[in-house]
């Protein structure tokens, strides 16, 4: 999934499950994702588009989702970050993956997994919840400098910032 210059999504590769058919009238996205086989468009009035395999119910875009500032994609689950600081998860939630920490209203970025959600709070510490087979969410003690964070099927990075990596999981 790409995002075009003017607004305009782009899918391209496998589209068995529907998640190369960008829905007809998407326009003005600034953020894309893609899921296990679902993608997922945050349009610049805060509002997410959702397409593709829904087995569990990870293209149900929660009703009354507004003000999204951030979008990412897990296997089967989809997240959104709103503008105070808050996320909003949904599908797959076998693993705890949808199970939003209570008390996170800081978060300024956030990630899906295989299984697993990461955020980022404001002040550089990373929140990880969901599936921890490998230990993705065992975030490293110490921890306090990222400045962004991705997920893998079964392992979570940060960057911090100071330019390094760090990797569990």
């Amino acid at each position: 999934v790409a995002l075009r210059a003017d607004g305009r999504v782009v899918a391209w590769g496998d589209g068995s499950s529907g998640q190369t058919n960008v829905p007809a009238g998407l326009t003005n996205a600034v953020a894309v994702a893609g899921g296990g086989e679902h993608a997922l468009a945050l349009r610049a009035d805060g509002r997410v588009v959702a397409w593709g395999y829904s087995s569990a119910g990870q293209t149900n875009v929660p009703v009354g989702l507004t003000n999204a500032v951030a979008v990412a994609a897990g296997f089967y689950h989809s997240l959104a970050l709103r503008a105070d600081g808050r996320v909003v998860a949904w599908g797959d939630g076998s693993a705890g993956q949808t199970n939003v920490p209570a008390g996170l209203t800081d978060a300024v970025a956030i990630a899906g997994g295989g299984g697993h959600s990461l955020a980022l709070r404001s002040d550089g510490r990373v929140v990880a919840w969901g599936e921890n087979d490998y230990g993705q969410t065992n975030v490293p003690a110490g921890l306090t400098n990222a400045v962004a964070v991705a997920a893998g099927y079964f392992h979570s990075l940060a960057l911090c910032a100071d330019g390094s990596v760090v990797v569990w999981g």
